[in-house]
Parts: C-alpha cells; structure tokens; sequence
C-alpha cells in the first residue's frame, strides 16, 4: 500500500471558507481606502509638490498587507493576515 507524504496538506475546511470569504471582503474593502489614498496623495503631491510621507508609509503597509491577503486566499499561505495574524512590518 502507497505511504501518504507527511508534508501534504490537508483538505480545507469550513474554518477556511469563511477565512477567505472575510478576507475577500476585506480585500473589497481594501480597494475603496486605495482609491481615496490615491486621490488623496495625488491632490497633496499636485499643491505641495511632494508626496505626503505618512500617506507614503500607510499605503506601504496596506500594499504588504494585501500581499499576505491575496497569499493565503490564493492558498500560498497557511498564515492568516491581520485581524487574526499580526499587522505587517515595513
């Protein structure tokens, strides 16, 4: 009889259904904060002529953020982003 791998990963469950369909939510949710950031940083860059630094440092959290939301919906991570894992470092 063939030996299963012990690195194989097990089926995904109920738990992991509703994991995604939150984070498919939040992720909706991600992109209407980048469109106001966006126009945001775009009007304070057009009168100051520099882009506006904490607006910088947030979307670059956000962006690592999205990242780790579109790895463990798209199964390459087991790790769950933030609210249930920890906010990324940058």
């Amino acid at each position: 009889m063939e030996e299963i791998e012990t690195n194989e990963r097990e089926k995904p469950g109920i738990a992991r259904a509703v994991y995604i369909l939150l984070y498919l939510i939040i992720g909706r949710f991600i992109s209407m904060v980048l469109f106001v950031v966006a126009i945001t940083q775009f009007i304070y860059t057009w009168l100051s002529g520099e882009p506006n630094e904490k607006i910088l440092q947030f979307t670059e959290g956000l962006s690592e953020y999205a990242k780790q939301l579109v790895s463990y919906v798209g199964f390459n991570s087991d790790e769950k982003p933030w609210p249930f894992g920890d906010w990324p470092d940058v």
